[in-house]
């Protein structure tokens, strides 16, 4: 079974406001995350929960998630641009 992949408000106001070739490069970042849902990141910080979030820096983009295998969920808890033009 395929992992989901669940944003939370915060990432999905992003996406959606992101222009489309922003939101063409996150879905495929976010289409490998769930081909590989045991990715570790580049860096690692805690949540207020205290879960090990895992971060990835790819380009210009920063994905912060953790991942649910109980539930096959891949949860996005932060997406960002460091080129705030795009």
């Amino acid at each position: 079974m395929a992992y989901n992949l669940v944003l939370n408000e915060e990432a999905a106001r992003f996406l959606v406001s992101a222009s489309r070739p922003a939101q063409r490069r996150l879905s495929v970042v976010m289409d490998e995350l769930k081909a590989s849902p045991f990715r570790v990141g580049d860096l690692q910080e805690l949540d207020e929960q205290g879960r090990e979030n895992e971060i990835l820096v790819i380009g210009d983009w920063v994905v912060t998630y953790w991942v649910d295998h109980a539930v096959q969920e891949i949860r996005i808890a932060r997406l960002e641009c460091v080129d705030e033009g795009l």
